[in-house]
């Protein structure tokens, strides 16, 4: 069973997140930080995780450049407010797969997760 780290500093996105991929089966934990997500990281050893790129603590980029110090492989979808094409450019470049705009778009989140996880 894939398991995936959400990572937002809106409660209402990591809920809605998780509780959807909870009925896929997919086993999920939460964060709401940045520095919350690199610890959870570490404990839970995650497939996937869904990451908020601005927070308060540090942002996105910040949170991908240390996950990929502590695995190089991981996967992740960004999850974004803006369909800003640099931001976007810049987390491919860092090592995320793909990514999603806020608000969350059901069919879009069902699509990514068909692709890249259950596939």
């Amino acid at each position: 069973m894939a398991k995936v780290l959400v990572v937002d500093d809106e409660a209402a996105i990591t809920d809605f997140v998780c509780n959807f991929l909870k009925r896929l089966k997919i086993a999920t934990e939460k964060a709401g930080n940045g520095e919350a997500a690199i610890e959870a990281f570490k404990k839970t050893k995650p497939d996937w995780v869904f990451l908020d790129l601005k927070m308060p603590d540090m942002d996105g980029f910040e949170v991908i450049k240390e996950l990929k110090k502590i695995d190089p492989n991981v996967k992740i979808i960004m999850i974004t407010g803006s369909e800003e094409r640099e931001s976007q450019t810049r987390a491919k470049k860092l090592g995320a797969v793909d990514y999603i705009t806020k608000p969350l778009d059901l069919e879009d989140l069902h699509q990514k997760i068909q692709t890249y996880i259950l596939h």
